[in-house]
């Protein structure tokens, strides 16, 4: 009995860390969770990524409302990213089905490291661009006057267009377009960015809700890399998009890993102090994101995904 109280304040604490480091570098916290599982807990890894994704959705939604109450969440960019994460999410989470536990650690600790090396040339890349950063507006000086030379019927303003069908055949008539993009959050800060290559987020998309749904991790780290260093998105707007995505992309491939998985009583014990530490460090997450300067928040998210890659590596292979 103590031993099971011992495990739930551990599992409770460690929740809360993830919830604080996923929802402040918008990495969703798997990549922290399910090296815990393997190492610590000692649970097979189709059991691992699944209790990691149900985490990640507590995590994420206590984040999110606080990010929705803020006004800084782009719902058309959310959509441009969760059409096509969800379907890949599904996909990687049935190919985990049929990987071993030692081949899942390897396979984990070489994407998580690639993840973290493609994170940190991206911030690099990003700023020998030398791109104006002002109140966190981003506007690169060599685009915005190809940006605004494009036609008024490729610069579409979606605030005013319902979220049903029309939204969505409108968005796919207009895939390879520059959408301009204008938020004021609650406090009154005012961001202007531009959607330049949204076939490219995409794609991205598909790559990062693959990833998320075979080894259990938020879509985070690879789409908002790109969204940010890249895409060249506000990085509070990007990461919060993001946070919200990933409820969608990680319930369903939560969903596919509880099929497989043998859910026992003690995996539903274990999930109760998981979700409960996950939506209390969500919100401690959200509000320090707000204090971090956007490269600080990309340069926190590359060496922690580097880091974390490096050691899960060293405890599989150099035991």
């Amino acid at each position: 009995m103590q031993n099971i109280i011992f495990i739930i304040g551990v599992l409770f604490i460690t929740s809360i860390s993830v919830g604080i480091v996923g929802n402040t570098i918008g990495i969703g916290g798997g990549i922290l969770l399910v090296p815990f599982f393997l190492f610590y807990m000692h649970m097979p890894p189709l059991e691992a990524s699944g209790l990691s994704l149900f985490t990640i959705v507590a995590s994420t939604s206590g984040g999110s409302l606080k990010f929705i109450k803020e006004k800084i969440i782009d719902f058309r960019l959310f959509f441009m990213i969760v059409l096509f994460a969800v379907p890949a999410a599904v996909a990687g989470s049935i190919l985990s089905k049929y990987i071993n536990a030692n081949e899942f650690k390897g396979v984990f600790s070489f994407i998580i490291i690639i993840i973290g090396i493609f994170s940190l040339m991206a911030t690099r890349i990003q700023t020998k661009k030398k791109i104006t950063h002002n109140n966190e507006k981003i506007i690169e000086n060599e685009s915005i006057e190809t940006l605004s030379s494009t036609s008024n019927n490729n610069n579409i303003d979606f605030n005013n267009i319902d979220f049903g069908l029309q939204s969505v055949i409108i968005y796919f008539r207009n895939i390879s377009s520059n959408i301009k993009r204008e938020r004021i959050d609650r406090a009154g800060n005012k961001y202007d960015y531009y959607i330049k290559k949204p076939i490219a987020i995409n794609l991205f998309s598909i790559v990062a809700g693959f990833i998320s749904g075979f080894i259990g991790i938020g879509i985070g780290g690879v789409t908002g890399t790109f969204l940010t260093a890249v895409e060249q998105i506000p990085p509070r707007i990007a990461f919060s998009t993001i946070v919200l995505a990933m409820i969608f992309s990680s319930i369903a491939g939560g969903f596919i890993h509880l099929a497989y998985m043998k859910l026992s009583f003690k995996t539903i014990i274990y999930l109760i102090p998981l979700m409960a530490g996950a939506i209390i460090g969500s919100q401690l997450g959200a509000i320090i994101s707000t204090l971090l300067k956007s490269r600080t928040l990309r340069l926190y998210q590359g060496w922690i995904i580097i880091i974390l890659g490096f050691l899960m590596f060293a405890l599989s292979y150099l035991k």
